[in-house]
């Protein structure tokens, strides 16, 4: 039965990429509930899966109501004024910032690690055309051993991203974000990672203070930078000697 349900979700052309451990984690949220399911999904997937990004057309980054409010150049020379010269960059649940390579100070290696299989294809259709030095995979950032195995695919020092990702993975499973942030420490010298002061839309502010995830960083690594920029706060996080 699970099979078949997964299969009704994924009909949408919208989800038909998806990874099926996404699908089920959707279902399990929604009671098999496949309406529901679509909904939960819609929710964390669908500002990225809009007709315009499904069909590849015009600048993506300006597609997705997040990046387009990016200033991917200031952004990034804000971030690489701390972490310097990396070799590589992997970008967890990275939706279209693929498609901002061309920004990164030095041109890193950069590994884009996406869930909707849509987005996947086109960056690698992107990068193969420009000749950059770059890849996106498909897959769950739920999958510990997956996103381990992506991490130490890297060589030399790296920085980890991880844009407007950690509540969403609340949302599924509380504290798996500190879980995902430790193995990923455990595996690169950086972690760059932001959170939303505002909604996509803009208009409402987030009181929410995420102490708990501020207490946890600040305990067990250091955090060498703080700051927000275009709506997003950006934390720059390294090992502790």
């Amino acid at each position: 039965m699970e099979k078949e349900l997964i299969l009704e979700v994924k009909k949408k052309k919208e989800f038909s990429a998806l990874p099926d451990s996404v699908v089920v984690r959707a279902l399990e949220k929604s009671g098999d509930d496949v309406k529901e399911a679509r909904k939960f999904l819609r929710k964390y997937f669908g500002v990225f899966l809009t007709n315009r990004v499904l069909k590849g057309k015009g600048d993506l980054l300006e597609a997705h109501i997040s990046s387009k409010k990016r200033d991917y150049e200031k952004f990034y020379s804000e971030i690489f004024d701390v972490v310097g010269d990396v070799k590589s960059v992997v970008d967890l649940g990275c939706g279209v910032n693929g498609f901002s390579y061309e920004f990164l100070p030095g041109f890193p290696k950069y590994v884009g690690v996406e869930a909707a299989g849509q987005l996947v294809g086109q960056m690698n259709e992107f990068f193969e055309e420009k000749g950059f030095d770059a890849e996106a995979i498909c897959g769950d950032l739920f999958d510990v051993d997956f996103v381990v195995k992506t991490l130490k695919r890297t060589k030399g020092n790296s920085v980890v991203f991880l844009f407007q990702v950690v509540d969403a993975l609340e949302s599924v499973e509380r504290n798996f974000s500190l879980k995902l942030i430790s193995k990923i420490m455990e595996n690169c010298e950086w972690l760059v990672l932001s959170v939303p002061l505002v909604s996509l839309g803009g208009g409402k502010k987030f009181a929410v203070k995420r102490k708990w995830l501020m207490d946890y960083l600040e305990e067990g690594f250091e955090v060498v930078r703080d700051f927000e920029m275009f709506g997003e706060r950006v934390l720059i996080v390294v090992r502790k000697n």
